[in-house]
């Protein structure tokens, strides 16, 4: 096999729409490193067996707009998801140390070729559903700290946050009302492409209905939905007191009200907070971080 110069980036995400294959079981495959021999006879097998076994298969020059990249056996380059690896292994070779990815012998066979490229199907299939909830993780924990950034900042405008796909929310910061294109139940579990906030124009539509949200109960949703998603919150010190209650959208999880009834009543720890709710510290801090957010929570002014 020749000396590995070319590299495969690691920004793609898979193919562009621009590039997107046919519906369906559909795989673009391409290939890195490989000799002109083995390269050939993949594109060849590749054209050969488009529309075999439910497969619709494409081959493309571009390595970073492929579903499907075939390599050398040793290749040890990092390949970023969704694509899946198949490495080419001359029959008798020793396996890679680190075998990542798929494999099939060379030179090709059809009846292997057609198992490995439906174990890719399979395959790119579950690595691109992971990347998409992974996406949809981090556009609702961006929007969260874009509002609490905002309410923290002591923001008082109305702003525009664009979450793709035509919709939006404008907010004003000072009386906590959202005019929406999506329900809060919807804007959670859509996956989200975010915006850079701008200032809200006097008049804003959009084509369905407007819906009436309250700033308050969509980060409370939004907290919830990033708990029961088991993304980090960030660490919190120090002893803090509830204020008042919150409102009834913060007692959704069990053992919350346990807790607001605890810590209305005195200064907690996270530590103490969560053996007081039996919530988990975890918890704690996301429960903890909007409450701040809110003005609902204040640091502890009594001695520890």
């Amino acid at each position: 096999m020749p000396e590995q110069s070319e590299h495969p980036g690691s920004t793609a995400a898979g193919p562009t729409s621009a590039s997107a294959s046919p519906p369906g079981r559909a795989l673009d495959i391409a290939a890195l490193g490989l000799d002109v021999r083995d390269r050939a006879v993949l594109v060849s097998m590749t054209r050969m067996l488009d529309g075999q076994a439910g497969l619709r298969l494409r081959w493309v020059e571009d390595a970073t707009a492929c579903t499907t990249l075939f390599v050398p056996h040793d290749w040890s380059q990092y390949v970023s998801p969704p694509r899946v690896l198949v490495r080419l292994t001359p029959r008798g070779a020793a396996p890679a140390e680190s075998p990542r990815g798929l494999s099939v012998a060379s030179p090709l066979r059809v009846g292997e070729m057609t198992d490995v490229l439906e174990a890719a199907a399979a395959l790119y299939e579950l690595a691109r559903g992971a990347v998409q909830r992974e996406h949809a993780r981090m556009a609702l924990h961006a929007l969260r700290d874009l509002l609490v950034g905002a309410l923290l900042a002591g923001e008082r405008r109305r702003t525009l946050f664009g979450v793709g796909d035509g919709h939006g929310l404008v907010v004003d910061f000072r009386t906590g009302d959202i005019a929406s294109s999506l329900p809060q139940a919807e804007l959670l579990v859509r996956p989200l492409h975010l915006a850079d906030p701008q200032r809200a124009p006097d008049a804003v539509s959009w084509p369905g209905a407007t819906h009436t949200l309250r700033l308050s109960t969509l980060l409370w949703g939004l907290t919830h939905v990033l708990i029961d998603q088991g993304v980090s919150p960030r660490t919190i010190n120090g002893r803090y007191q509830l204020t008042r209650q919150p409102e009834p959208a913060a007692l959704a999880r069990p053992s919350t009200p346990r807790l607001v009834a605890a810590w209305t009543q005195r200064a907690m720890s996270v530590g103490e907070a969560a053996a007081a709710g039996r919530l988990s510290a975890f918890e704690i801090l996301w429960f903890l971080s909007t409450a701040l957010a809110l003005g609902i929570a204040v640091p502890a002014t009594e001695p520890g």
